[in-house]
């Protein structure tokens, strides 16, 4: 396919943004509430207990034997404090997005369950990143982080064979899958992310980190670059948004210290998040 002119590819981006499935309304008062300051556990609680899948997911996180609890809780709020509030706040964000866009086991090539895992990697160093600078907020970098490559996700739902396609030449080829995106459609997903936060109304420094994320920016005193920055080393360490690239033969790449504690991170997370956290612990 050659490359569209300007208009069908506006017209394509809006398709794709299009055939995603709405965010839950509880996702979007997760990241509101996380974003706020003056938000509390009871807060969070209360956005919480308006989902009833999310409550329960929650509550059996707590009351599952890595908790060691001596009776059954069986109030969001207090397995809220017994997660603590910062792991309450992720897994509510985490949940409640990745809950809603399910894995489909029948895509060959494209993961959502290793896209999660990209995206919460991002996530987690992302915070890291704005916690540093202390001029970013650092809940608005973790929830950044987790929807950075929601565009790549709407063009999945848009046509699920075609994105098997580009990552099955991105591999081939040694491209990325940005590439490959522009060279097909004349867009990529940092522009459909964008364009999907902002129908989302998400803050609008979000919505350039979503669309500024593949940007050389070298800095994290903005929002932008702690997203850009975190998708790089992320990418750069080898977890790739939603496929795996095969290592060369006779060559077993071994993970830094720094990379290994991130993922040990993302793998309690994704415990939390799918209600199954075998040996997680609260941090």
């Amino acid at each position: 396919m050659g490359e569209p002119g300007a208009q069908n590819a506006t017209v394509d981006v809006v398709a794709a943004v299009e055939a995603l499935p709405p965010l839950p309304a509880v996702a979007l008062r997760v990241m509101q509430v996380a974003q706020d300051p003056k938000a509390s556990a009871s807060d969070l609680a209360l956005v919480v207990s308006s989902d009833p899948g999310l409550s329960s997911r929650i509550l059996r996180v707590v009351n599952s034997a890595a908790y060691r609890r001596m009776r059954e809780i069986t109030s969001v709020q207090q397995a809220l404090v017994t997660i603590g509030f910062v792991q309450a706040r992720n897994l509510a964000i985490s949940g409640a997005i990745a809950g809603a866009y399910a894995p489909d086991a029948l895509n060959a090539l494209f993961r959502v369950e290793t896209f999660w895992r990209h995206s919460i990697a991002v996530a987690f160093k992302a915070a890291e990143y704005a916690g540093r600078g202390r001029r970013v907020d650092v809940p608005s970098a973790f929830t950044a982080g987790i929807v950075h490559n929601m565009g790549r996700l709407a063009l999945y739902y848009k046509d699920p064979a075609l994105v098997d396609q580009a990552v099955a030449r991105a591999v081939a080829e040694d491209r990325t899958l940005e590439e490959i995106e522009l060279n097909e459609l004349g867009f990529d997903h940092a522009a459909a992310g964008a364009l999907l936060a902002r129908k989302w109304k998400l803050p609008e420094p979000i919505c350039e980190a979503i669309g500024r994320h593949h940007e050389p920016l070298e800095t994290d005193q903005t929002l932008a670059g702690c997203v850009a920055m975190a998708d790089r080393y992320v990418v750069g360490n080898g977890l790739l948004p939603g496929y795996v690239v095969p290592p060369a033969v006779g060559t077993r790449p071994e993970p830094t210290p720094e990379f290994a504690g991130l993922m040990r991170q993302v793998q309690a997370l994704m415990e939390l998040v799918t209600g199954n956290p075998v040996g997680v612990r609260a941090a």
